[in-house]
């Protein structure tokens, strides 16, 4: 402490610990001098938030813009009994050991109760439609062994497949900017998934 704080601490002024701020004010004042108040401290900028943010797929970073439905095929009773980290495991199984590829084709998967499980991650380029993957994301039913493009969702799903369907979607539309929600069978000459999309959608 300085001699001037010590005179200051005498007279009960008070100073910083050193000659900062607190000490120069008080010394001005004991020598009848006003002091200017400190300024403010000013507010940060408001972060800019982007309007719609954006995924992107491989090293190629093509725009995720699009998500088409699939159905994985299977009958209503499909490895009954086990979980649905097995049964994912199964179609993993399938896709790599059958078909040769490195991983899972879709993005993801929801089982009958519901419950949703990811596949490939939504940056990487899936392999729902053949000549059709980059900037998608492949989103698949467990169920729609047997069903036609023309059924409706309620014949080979559940209800609470329709809501988590639905919710995914919304939460993959909250993640980037997507255009279209299609169905396997808008791109091929098959039944996947068991259902029209675009009539789905407006229902």
């Amino acid at each position: 402490m300085t001699y001037v704080q010590q005179l200051q601490a005498a007279l009960g002024l008070r100073t910083d610990g050193a000659f900062g701020p607190e000490t120069y004010a008080a010394t001005m004042r004991a020598m009848g001098k006003s002091v200017p108040e400190p300024k403010a401290a000013l507010a940060p900028e408001p972060k800019s938030v982007p309007v719609g943010a954006m995924l992107y797929q491989g090293k190629a970073r093509y725009p995720v813009e699009e998500i088409v439905v699939h159905c994985v095929a299977t009958p209503p009773d499909f490895m009954a009994g086990v979980s649905t980290a097995e049964r994912v495991a199964e179609v993993r199984r399938w896709h790599m050991r059958d078909r040769g590829w490195r991983d899972i084709g879709y993005h993801w998967l929801i089982d009958r109760d519901g419950t949703v499980t990811p596949g490939r991650a939504e940056t990487e380029i899936g392999a729902g439609v053949e000549g059709h993957n980059a900037g998608v994301i492949h989103i698949s039913l467990f169920g729609g062994f047997g069903s036609a493009e023309t059924d409706p969702f309620e014949r080979n799903f559940t209800a609470t497949q329709d809501a988590a369907l639905r919710r995914i979607i919304r939460e993959v539309c909250d993640r980037t900017r997507i255009a279209k929600v299609t169905g396997h069978n808008q791109y091929a000459a098959k039944a996947c998934p068991g259902f029209s999309v675009p009539d789905w959608l407006k229902a």
